[in-house]
């Protein structure tokens, strides 16, 4: 059971790395919602895993920056079009 325990903190982390860094791509936030459920999992039997606090920390910004990029770039293809049917 400790094994298991230390691989979905492990595991956490590494998605949460992943989320954060995908994130602006507006790929990371499948790594994110992944990241938090294995954080979560893995707080279960350990409160003070600190892999487990990094991947839910890691999961969670990956999440707002990936919601953050999507807006940006929802808003920058409709000012874009807005502009271009206008004549600018």
């Amino acid at each position: 059971m400790d094994g298991q325990k230390n691989i979905k903190a492990l595991l956490s982390k590494i998605f949460g790395i992943v989320s954060a860094v995908s994130s602006l791509c507006a790929g990371g936030f499948p790594f994110g919602v992944a990241a938090i459920v294995l954080s979560v999992l893995a707080k279960k039997t350990d409160p003070d895993n600190g892999d487990a606090k990094l991947g839910m920390i890691l999961g969670i910004v990956g999440i707002v920056i990936t919601l953050i990029a999507a807006v940006i770039y929802f808003i920058l293809g409709f000012l874009g079009g807005y502009l271009e049917a206008a004549g600018y």
